[in-house]
């Protein structure tokens, strides 16, 4: 999906590359692929971005994937919510550190403690 298909992509669609990128960065990430999941950071943001600038901030609609079995996905998804929704995506990602599956507990340690401290300002 390309940034101008992005902006034609319906709320639904973005949602759905959401989870595949996410689902790709956790490949990705254990075959040590990091010039795949660097494409793929960027791939994600540009979806979160949309999502964001849509009337009415449309990252809502990642809610739901505060559940997503998937670590990646449901981290990422926390991370993406974190101004508009801080409680559940709070839960979501201690969900995650205390999978204790590395990297991403790692990760969500680290944004958990970067929110606490100030160091991350969701917006």
């Amino acid at each position: 999906m390309t940034i101008g298909s992005t902006r034609q992509a319906s709320v639904q669609e973005l949602v759905e590359r959401f989870v595949s990128i996410g689902l790709a960065q956790y490949e990705a990430l254990y075959v040590a692929d990091t010039r795949k999941f660097n494409q793929l950071y960027r791939e994600m943001e540009d979806v979160r971005n949309e999502l964001k600038r849509r009337e009415g901030d449309q990252r809502r609609a990642l809610l739901p994937l505060l559940d997503h079995p998937n670590l990646q996905v449901r981290m990422k998804a926390a991370n993406s919510v974190l101004a508009i929704s801080p409680q559940l995506a709070r839960k979501a990602l201690e969900s995650v550190r205390d999978s204790g599956i590395l990297p991403q507990s790692a990760d969500a340690e680290g944004m958990l403690d970067a929110v606490q401290n100030g160091a991350f300002v969701p917006s």
